[in-house]
């Protein structure tokens, strides 16, 4: 029997708490068996409110909470901003116990700045994954639905919580079972685990050659390096005019265009979820100076950094 813990954090999204749940209760009816047991934490031992304003009860205070198999921390907007010493110190206790912890939607964030991530591949929502990549380089972070990376686990939110949940159905109880799980949920194949993110070029519902998918893989963490196209064939075994042609062919756009994307995509993450001060920022995503960031900021959004942060702001 595996015991899971949910460590909320302010304004976490329900969705994520609502999909792993719902696949560990039909795994518990289908096996016949109360294989998976659960509870919920909260930071200050309180009601809890999510991101659609609803508030959930903790089950326990941290300080009287259980061991836990696996533990999750389960964080959305603002990431950068969370603090919860609390659950950090809870979390660093069930990993040097040997627990696998996690993180949800952004909820590798939390295990980052506790220290729980150094060496580990982890992936967070992508709206702040640049972020994410700048603020914790101790991280080996990946551009995917959902990691496994030992006893380390992450996924991206939404639906990509349902994939890791399935994912860990099938690992303590088989595929057949995991399957049943998909078709009574009225799921879709998962046949593809760990899939890559659904955002801009790096979308799952495209299908790419081989060496096209590894030279989108190798994109984001090549963006602060100011990677080439030269450079990304050679890491990939294609000649630079090979790897043009099969860019063009495959996603309709040069490797420098969609690396010139994930740069101003990384910025505006920067710009709008952390405090970094632009000229920083411009040099973390690979452009020469700030007012080179600036101007093809304007050019791709339609206003410069410095006024999108204030109107970000202005919101919260």
């Amino acid at each position: 029997m595996r015991h899971i813990t949910f460590c909320l954090c302010p304004g976490f999204p329900l969705f994520c708490i609502a999909s792993g749940l719902e696949v560990l209760r039909h795994a518990n009816r289908l096996s016949n068996e109360p294989f998976y047991s659960w509870s919920i934490l909260c930071e200050d031992d309180e009601p809890i409110r999510d991101s659609n304003g609803l508030w959930l009860n903790p089950d326990t205070a941290i300080t009287e909470a259980v061991s836990s198999d696996m533990a999750f921390v389960v964080a959305g907007f603002e990431p950068a901003s969370i603090v919860a010493p609390n659950i950090e110190a809870w979390l660093q206790a069930q990993a040097s116990a040997g627990s696998m912890v996690g993180g949800i939607s952004n909820g590798a964030f939390v295990l980052a700045h506790a220290g729980l991530l150094d060496g580990f591949a982890a992936t967070v929502h992508w709206e702040d994954f640049p972020s994410f990549c700048t603020l914790h380089p101790q991280v080996r972070p990946r551009y995917q639905r959902y990691l496994i990376d030992r006893n380390r686990l992450s996924c991206s939110g939404g639906t990509s919580t349902l994939d890791l949940f399935v994912e860990i159905v099938r690992e303590d109880l088989g595929n057949d079972l995991s399957l049943q799980v998909s078709r009574q949920m009225l799921l879709h194949d998962y046949s593809n685990p760990g899939g890559l993110a659904t955002e801009s070029i790096l979308d799952g519902s495209q299908h790419f050659s081989f060496r096209v998918q590894r030279a989108l893989s190798l994109i984001d963490p090549g963006i602060e390096q100011r990677m080439n196209a030269t450079q990304l064939a050679e890491r990939v075994g294609l000649s630079r005019r090979q790897l043009l042609r099969l860019f063009r062919r495959e996603t309709g756009k040069t490797p420098g265009k969609i690396l010139a994307q994930r740069r101003l995509e990384r910025a505006r993450s920067l710009v709008l979820h952390s405090h970094l001060p632009l000229a920083v920022i411009s040099g973390a995503v690979g452009f020469c100076s700030q007012s080179h960031l600036t101007t093809s900021y304007k050019k791709h959004f339609d206003t410069t950094p410095a006024e999108h942060r204030r109107s970000h702001q202005m919101k919260y």
